[in-house]
């Protein structure tokens, strides 16, 4: 179990960003983010700014999380880093100056390019053997983003383990209130990190019920289709294409009244993708 001693996290690789206010930090807000690359090592130096050779003076975080697991730290948990832009929660406003950032690394949503496959925000294209190679992907629509399907790569089951351990510390070190997404926070209207593909819901739950044990839903219809995206046109995911009656799932997102599930039993155990919320109970 993770522990935070003098506002860091001792176990992990610590270096500090250049992009700091001089401002105390007393968290009470963890914003969850995306860093809109695909490496690494490449979103950590750039967000640690000078300190880690780029040219970046705009943006930071306090924690960077790989897609293996392997977690950076690059600012103490007192120190206001500057990851939420325009923001508003409730009524606390400029959410730099109550939250800590984390970014985990995901390249965010890519345009289709029909059947040469995904570009994303940067014009870098990916096959969908590509993707599937990264970890997979969703299809699904974000009005943010614009019309249209998107693909949205899948976080990887290390590195939201790593989140989930550097929340549960953050936790019980500092008075926690909130957990909440980039796109949530935004008062620009345009951010969407973390994504569809995110689970929120579950690491919402670390302020309450462990995840293990959040109640599990049921399908309630005969066959419910699985797609790749929340609308009816998105394609099933095949297999298992649909879920009989009785399948346990749990809800990792929402939007609108579609649910991002995580199939935990049956044959297509593990598999993910959305359902229609109707019919879960």
């Amino acid at each position: 179990m993770l522990e935070i001693k003098n506002h860091r996290i001792p176990e992990i690789w610590y270096r500090q960003t250049s992009n700091l206010s001089s401002g105390t930090l007393n968290p009470t807000v963890a914003v969850m983010h995306y860093t809109t690359g695909w490496s690494g090592e490449g979103s950590r130096d750039w967000l640690m700014g000078a300190a880690g050779g780029t040219s970046n003076k705009g943006s930071s975080a306090h924690v960077v999380i790989d897609r293996d697991g392997t977690a950076w730290q690059i600012a103490p948990f007192n120190r206001v880093a500057w990851h939420a832009g325009p923001s508003r929660y409730g009524s606390l406003k400029s959410l730099n100056h109550h939250a800590i950032g984390i970014e985990f690394v995901n390249p965010g949503p890519l345009s289709s390019e029909g059947r040469d496959g995904w570009v994303d925000t940067y014009g870098h294209r990916k096959s969908y053997t590509d993707l599937s190679n990264f970890g997979g992907f969703i299809e699904a629509k974000h009005s943010r983003v614009g019309s249209g399907d998107y693909a949205w790569p899948l976080y990887t089951d290390a590195q939201l383990a790593t989140g989930r351990a550097i929340l549960q510390a953050l936790i019980g070190r500092y008075p926690i209130k909130a957990i909440v997404s980039h796109e949530e926070i935004d008062i620009r209207g345009w951010k969407t990190d973390p994504g569809p593909a995110f689970p929120m819901a579950s690491f919402r739950a670390l302020l309450g019920e462990a995840e293990d044990e959040l109640p599990s839903l049921e399908v309630t219809a005969s066959r419910l289709n699985i797609r790749g995206g929340p609308d009816v046109e998105c394609e099933k995911i095949d297999p298992p294409g649909a879920l009989a009656q009785g399948t346990a799932v749990e809800v990792l997102s929402t939007e609108g009244v579609w649910r991002y599930i995580k199939v935990k039993s049956g044959s297509a155990k593990d598999i993910r993708g959305w359902v229609h919320g109707a019919y879960l109970g």
